[in-house]
């Protein structure tokens, strides 16, 4: 709150760069001197709030100006957000193609790429023999997983597995998970190997595809772009002037309004000949 001293103003200035803008302001007369004002009549007050209500629309349309031309600009913000949000993106962690314990458990195998993972265990159940007097084993249990290994947090999408599949022999349980890992072996030759169309979108960042990848059936994307490129895609940054007055931006936002901007390699031509 800001107290002057005919009236009292309540504001609520928030700004969220790329996404929100508000601006929220109450203003209160309380308790003023109006004595020299009622002395003038009827017709004469209705003429000066009348010229004071036309202010009141002038500096609106000026602030609304300013909001497009923030609207403007926080969509660059945006478009640069999401690129370094892309850019900033870590690489997925995996084995390499080889097998080995799991880092945080061990009871537990892992193989992994930059695009699957497969996990799996034997768990053996034992009982109490009452004659040995000692814990024997009498049954294992198989269970193996295989998911994406996206970079992006919850999309490693569950693509195979079996959950504790009984054996009471322990030889039968080893060669059946071992003909599971021979089974999806093939998707572990590549450190990168090329992503199902359907899984496009778990390695991809607000539309553009991780580096390092490749999908089937299309080109390797590129992984740099050019300065021109860039350009086109319309991601264009402010120049850098002196810093005019509160108003003068007010007002030259007000102005850009209503002229249509000219296309960047128009003005760039014209600034040579200058």
């Amino acid at each position: 709150m800001e107290e002057n001293k005919d009236y009292k103003v309540y504001r609520f200035d928030y700004l969220t760069e790329g996404s929100q803008l508000k601006f929220e302001h109450s203003v209160y007369c309380e308790d003023v001197d109006i004595s020299s004002l009622i002395t003038q009549g009827a017709d004469a007050l209705e003429a000066l709030r009348q010229d004071s209500m036309d202010g009141e629309q002038k500096a609106f349309e000026i602030v609304q100006a300013a909001a497009k031309q923030w609207e403007q600009q926080a969509a660059v913000t945006q478009k640069l957000n999401r690129a370094l949000e892309y850019l900033r993106t870590p690489e997925v962690v995996h084995t390499t193609n080889q097998w080995q314990p799991n880092r945080n458990n061990s009871d537990w195998e892992e193989i992994s790429n930059k695009v699957y993972k497969m996990s799996c265990r034997i768990r053996e159940d034992t009982s109490y023999d009452r004659i040995k007097k000692v814990m024997v084993p009498t049954a294992w249990y198989v269970t193996w997983d295989l998911y994406l290994n996206s970079p992006k947090d919850g999309h490693n999408i569950h693509l195979a597995g079996q959950n504790q599949k009984r054996y009471t022999d322990k030889a039968a349980a080893m060669k059946y998970l071992e003909g599971r890992k021979k089974a999806y072996s093939h998707l572990f030759t590549e450190i990168s190997p090329q992503i199902p169309k359907e899984y496009e979108r778990h390695f991809t960042v607000n539309g553009a595809l991780l580096p390092g990848y490749t999908v089937e059936g299309q080109e390797p994307v590129k992984a740099e772009h050019t300065a021109a490129e860039v350009s086109e895609g319309g991601i264009s940054l402010p120049e850098k002037t002196g810093k005019p007055s509160v108003l003068g931006k007010l007002a030259a936002a007000k102005s850009q309004e209503k002229a249509p901007a000219a296309p960047a390699a128009t003005k760039k031509k014209e600034d040579m000949q200058l």
